[in-house]
């Protein structure tokens, strides 16, 4: 608006300055020629022109221009010209042509040529009268004979030459005049454009030159009709142009999620393996086309654990949850590695769900990311393992497994798998006590198709899980399903997220409440008897499944633990329990920036808005 403003405000200064430079060359004209029998170098505005003013366009014009008069004309409809004229209407009063009766305003030197330009605007407010064709058409005046001055003639010239009169036009709306015609000359290139009007007696018809250009080629020029417009701006990226609230938040995330992280990497340190393990654990950086924009993406910390196995064909994918990192989960990753014989690979996604972008752990557009890690002629995870240290193939059957966010995180991956035509590679789906943040759970792993397993590992209901939005999300996206998890009775919603920082270990189970030591071992039983059966469906079933409303206790070295199926009614206690009615408005919370997801036809030109899911 700012810019539209200037724009006006100038236009309105030009053409202040273009009427009192018009009025005074009038009058040094009028002075030097006013005896003239064709009306001499009078030149007005259109309006003037509507009181009786003669042209000056007929058969005898000795002018090298053509009609003589007609580039003022247009002085009160377009600015771009109305600049243009008073620039040459001060050089044309100085001199000699002003005595020979040439308008001075539409004289044009060759710098000038390259400027000159007629916009859709001139044409359509430009009311004049025109001949006997049709309205807003254009008279050839092309088929005319040549005189002797460079200039042509035509019909409607020679009938009306003689007794030419102007009187007020009669046109009864605004005509589409098209295309501007050309009078063409040995040195001039007349663009004009004519409208008819009721041919009467008492009518006249007038041929207005609205541009005329002037230059000593030995070529005809061409033309170029130009919009006016204000000037391109220098491309900006989509936050500088994103309303102010957005770009505020933007920021604030971005100071607020970097000391955060900062802090994190600090003091959570380098993933580590437990005592006795045979998996070796590579740390590098993996790409992810994030955004719509071409070549927009971002690189991220990703940790990759390889089993002792020469050749696996498996890989499984590890997303950590909200306000987490890869490495906390180093231990889990290492037992996945080694029990399933997976590679598995675990990125560090940032939880700042303040981006423009939307491109953060719960937000659509990266999700959309993750599952084109599947898809297929994508090497960013080849040339990410293939840094780490890792030259092997990255196998083609993938299980997608998050804890907390990182399970909805997942389930948007899936969703986006399908839609990528890449859900063939998807084997299966565990959510670790996974939680839908903003209400779109549901709607993502409603995209799966049914054959594909997909089962959930809970914790009784309490504030860390957001009382089973994650179970509640699957149980509405397959209402029919047998069989949807279980449940560990007197679990924690940290139960499945084991590293070896004991610092990390500590301040999570302090603030998600402690786990027990049989829950944490029956947790690792569950999920790799899940994971085997997934990648070999029709193998020795080695997963444990319950049917409806049962309980089953699980011996394991630590003791044992009570697995009961899901949906059921357990619930944890816990000191913030008392916020369980706001929770179901937090959704919002996560959905303040717009986002932009990729068409799902393309890779970079089209986008669509979105939110985060």
């Amino acid at each position: 608006m700012v810019d539209r403003f200037l724009v006006w405000l100038g236009t309105g200064v030009v053409m202040a300055g273009v009427s009192a430079a018009v009025l005074a060359g009038s009058g040094v004209a009028m002075a030097t020629d006013g005896a003239s029998d064709d009306g001499g170098d009078k030149s007005t505005s259109e309006s003037s022109d509507s009181t009786g003013a003669k042209d000056n366009s007929g058969a005898n014009n000795s002018s090298p221009t053509g009609p003589e008069g007609n580039d003022v004309d247009k002085k009160d409809d377009d600015p771009a010209d109305a600049k243009k004229d008073a620039g040459d209407g001060d050089k044309g009063a100085s001199t000699a042509e002003d005595a020979k009766g040439d308008d001075a305003t539409d004289e044009k030197t060759g710098e000038s040529d390259n400027g000159d330009e007629v916009t859709g605007e001139d044409v359509i407010e430009e009311d004049v009268t025109g001949t006997d064709e049709e309205p807003g058409e254009f008279v050839d005046l092309t088929q005319g004979e040549h005189n002797n001055t460079g200039s042509r003639t035509n019909d409607v010239q020679a009938n009306y030459a003689e007794n030419l009169r102007q009187d007020p036009p009669v046109v009864d709306g605004v005509d589409d005049l098209g295309p501007a015609a050309n009078l063409e000359g040995e040195n001039a290139d007349t663009k004009l454009a004519v409208v008819n009007n009721d041919p009467e007696p008492v009518q006249e018809q007038r041929v207005v030159a609205l541009t005329t250009v002037f230059d000593e080629q030995p070529e005809e020029p061409e033309f170029s009709a130009v919009a006016f417009a204000a000037p391109l701006a220098a491309p900006v990226s989509a936050t500088a142009t994103a309303p102010l609230l957005n770009v505020l938040l933007d920021v604030v995330g971005t100071i607020i999620f970097g000391i955060y992280n900062f802090a994190i990497q600090l003091f959570g340190g380098p993933p580590m393996l437990p005592p006795g393990s045979t998996v070796t654990v590579l740390s590098s950086r993996l790409r992810l086309d994030c955004g719509c924009a071409p070549g927009s993406g971002e690189t991220v910390p990703v940790d990759w654990y390889i089993p002792k196995d020469p050749e696996p064909d498996r890989i499984i994918y590890l997303q950590h949850g909200f306000l987490a990192a890869g490495p906390w989960y180093s231990y889990t990753a290492a037992t996945l590695a080694e029990q399933t014989k997976s590679i598995v690979v675990a990125p560090s996604i940032t939880s700042n769900f303040l981006k423009y972008d939307q491109c953060w752990l719960g937000g659509a557009p990266m999700h959309q990311a993750m599952a084109g890690l599947f898809k297929e002629g994508n090497r960013a995870l080849s040339d990410s393992a293939l840094a780490a240290g890792y030259a092997g193939a990255i196998p083609d059957r993938v299980v997608l497994m998050g804890h907390s966010a990182g399970g909805s995180a997942v389930s948007g991956i899936a969703r986006y798998m399908t839609e990528n035509r890449s859900i063939d590679r998807l084997a299966g789906v565990v959510l670790l006590d996974g939680v839908g943040m903003n209400g779109k759970m549901a709607e993502d792993l409603a995209k799966v198709p049914d054959e594909i397993p997909i089962y959930q590992l809970a914790a009784p209901k309490y504030m860390w899980n957001m009382f089973g939005s994650g179970t509640t999300a699957l149980m509405q996206a397959r209402p029919d399903a047998e069989f949807y998890g279980v449940t560990l009775a007197g679990g924690s919603h940290v139960d499945t997220m084991r590293g070896g920082n004991f610092l990390i270990q500590f301040s999570q189970q302090l603030v998600a409440g402690f786990s027990r030591p049989q829950n944490v071992a029956a947790a690792q039983i569950l999920m790799v008897g899940w994971v085997n059966d997934m990648f070999d469906p029709d193998g020795p079933r080695q997963g444990i499944y319950l049917d409806r409303g049962e309980t089953f206790a699980l011996d394991t070295p630590a003791g044992q633990a009570t697995l009961v199926d899901l949906p059921n009614s357990l619930r944890r206690p816990y000191l913030l329990n008392f916020l369980e009615p706001f929770m179901a408005g937090s959704a919002g919370l996560f959905n303040l920036q717009p986002g932009c997801l990729r068409e799902p036809t393309g890779t970079a030109a089209g986008c669509t808005s979105s939110v985060a899911a």
